[in-house]
């Protein structure tokens, strides 16, 4: 539990600092946007707009102290459920609890643009850029070949050397890694396709910013799809004979993630760099009204048939919730999260459910939650009661202090079922149908006594 608590901190906390940087960066004016609100270049010095830049600061730091501080106490949790629990909601706060004081700040600064008359209301007329249009692409298909035949290469040879056909949990690791490189080439290639955005009436400084911002998007994909391939690269290194994972795995996992968020932060410095160098260029006009963007974050426009849009905070693009793509979005999203406190629940009652081994009939049944197994006991063969468990790793179900079931191989690279409580003093061995199997009552008492019916 403490290595688990170690590996979360050190993957979960530089996310923090992510999104604090990536929101505090947006208190900053970019494209005459001011916290997701538009407003003139005249007024960025107004006192008002600077009082709600303090506040905002200032409310920036206390939800930073707070998140930083939230997961101590969790260090100290005895169950796992409870501990993955808390660490979860944790995570979901963290995606979230930034976005409070910059949701304020945008309200003030909204009621601020009223109360001093800063509003321009009017139907904005629709602009294309003409010049170049659709032409502004810097993603080559050998941009992200090399790459992406290497992680091909490197993903049949782990199966075929390193790994045992029956580590289910080991190929479905592999083979989910070896999406992540394609996934890049795929994002970098539909970025590539955005329409041209139109900051300026000059169609030269309109086709040099999308060039420059395509070019940094292209390269910050390029370089996260290298640095997934040698992380894959890792993993055949991580292995035992028998597929099993090592210390290198959860050290190069560590090193993937603080390298990925280095990254981040390097696109985040280069694309404020890009936009400070054309913010002279850019025009007021081509922004959209304010009354489309909720909060300054979330998008909804009839008028605008374009399912992605630039964002106004942070990096990147978002969704058109007038969109069938936009809902469709959205929806999943929602599930997604929602997904998350269900897991929970369901790890809570999973580690907190007592398991039970009866003999019914002339059946050995297993019950956790609901009924696992029922296997005929004149199946049962070369039955052992045993005081240790030998040396076990999870090829696919549960793995708890509390509770162990699913598909397991042992130190020896015998494959074998188990369904046992590991904290019981006492355990049966037994073959059946041709399987070995594992299993215990919730406690000694409750073994002793099936062991003896078996028998």
């Amino acid at each position: 539990m403490n290595f688990i608590a170690l590996f979360l901190v050190i993957m979960l906390y530089p996310f923090i600092l992510l999104m604090y940087f990536l929101l505090k960066n947006d208190a900053t004016p970019k494209k005459n946007i001011y916290f997701g609100v538009t407003i003139d270049k005249e007024h960025k010095k107004d006192p008002d707009v600077e009082q709600i830049v303090e506040k905002y600061n200032k409310r920036m730091k206390h939800y930073l102290w707070v998140l930083l501080l939230t997961p101590i106490p969790l260090m100290f949790i005895p169950w796992f459920s409870i501990f993955l629990t808390g660490w979860m909601l944790w995570l979901l706060a963290t995606c979230f609890a930034f976005f409070i004081p910059f949701g304020i700040a945008n309200k003030e600064l909204k009621e601020l643009k009223v109360t001093k008359g800063w509003n321009h209301p009017q139907q904005l007329p629709v602009y294309v850029e003409m010049k170049s249009a659709g032409n502004v692409r810097r993603v080559k298909w050998y941009h992200f070949l090399p790459q992406n035949v290497l992680n091909v290469v490197i993903v049949f040879w782990t199966l075929s050397v390193y790994a045992q056909p029956a580590n289910t949990a080991m190929r479905l690791l592999v083979y989910s890694f070896a999406t992540i490189a394609p996934l890049f080439w795929f994002v970098a290639v539909w970025m590539d396709k955005q329409k041209t955005q139109i900051i300026s009436m000059n169609s030269d400084v309109n086709v040099n910013y999308n060039r420059a911002k395509k070019n940094l998007w292209k390269d910050f994909w390029v370089i996260c799809s290298w640095v997934s391939v040698l992380y894959m690269l890792s993993i055949p290194f991580a292995l035992t004979k028998s597929g099993q994972l090592t210390g290198i795995f959860w050290a190069a996992s560590i090193l993937y993630t603080l390298v990925t968020l280095a990254l981040l932060f390097w696109m985040i410095k280069k694309k404020n760099h890009i936009d400070s160098t054309y913010s002279e260029s850019m025009h007021e006009a081509f922004t959209d009204d304010d009354s489309h963007w909720l909060w300054g974050m979330i998008y909804y426009n009839p008028k605008n048939k374009h399912s992605m849009v630039e964002k106004r905070v942070g990096i990147g693009t978002t969704v058109n919730l007038a969109t069938p793509v936009g809902k469709g979005f959205t929806i999943f999203a929602v599930l997604s999260l929602l997904s998350i406190p269900a897991i929970c629940i369901w790890v809570i009652l999973l580690e907190f459910t007592p398991i039970a081994l009866t003999v019914s009939g002339d059946r050995l049944v297993a019950t956790h939650l609901r009924e696992e197994y029922s296997i005929s006991l004149d199946g049962i063969q070369n039955a052992e009661l045993l005081t240790e468990l030998p040396r076990m790793s999870k090829n696919h179900g549960t793995s708890m202090d509390t509770l162990k079931k699913g598909s397991f191989m042992v130190s020896e690279g015998e494959r074998c079922t188990v369904f046992l409580n590991p904290e019981s003093a006492l355990f049966i061995r037994f073959e059946a149908f041709g399987e070995t199997y594992y299993f215990s009552g919730n406690d000694a008492e409750e073994t002793r006594f099936v062991y003896e019916a078996i028998q």
